[in-house]
């Protein structure tokens, strides 16, 4: 009876830990998705800023546009373990602001980088996680 009580505390202790560990990997992803989201969500704020002044007649910024090539290099590390494609489309969009004179409309859409684009897939990532 002593036996069965002892072995029955640490079955119930190795379920314990394992309940811990779901808790703390759920924890880390959360933690992960939340940081991929700020840093695609700082990107996609400073680029519609930028393209509104642009809008309203404000002279193309070289330094501007490599800060914001960096930040959406930035963003696409983070998503790599969360969203792969959308991770490879910030990426892109990085390269993109690199030299924004060589790509055109029809090349922007078919790699999906609009702001559109990436700001819908990111609502996506948002709600479902």
């Amino acid at each position: 009876m002593v036996a069965e009580v002892g072995a029955s505390i640490s079955i119930l202790d190795r379920v314990l830990a394992v309940v811990g560990l779901i808790r703390e990997n759920r924890k880390q992803k959360i933690e992960r998705t939340d940081n991929a989201l700020y840093t695609l969500y700082t990107a996609l704020n400073e680029t519609n800023e930028y393209v509104e002044q642009l809008n309203l007649g404000k002279k193309r910024n070289r330094k501007t546009e490599y800060a914001i090539a960096k930040l959406w290099h930035n963003a696409s590390i983070p998503l790599r373990t969360i969203d792969r494609d959308l991770a490879e489309r910030c990426f892109i969009k990085g390269g993109y602001w690199l030299d924004p004179d060589t790509w055109s409309d029809l090349q922007i859409g078919k790699k999906r980088i609009k702001l559109s684009q990436v700001f819908k897939s990111t609502r996506k990532l948002l709600l479902e996680s």
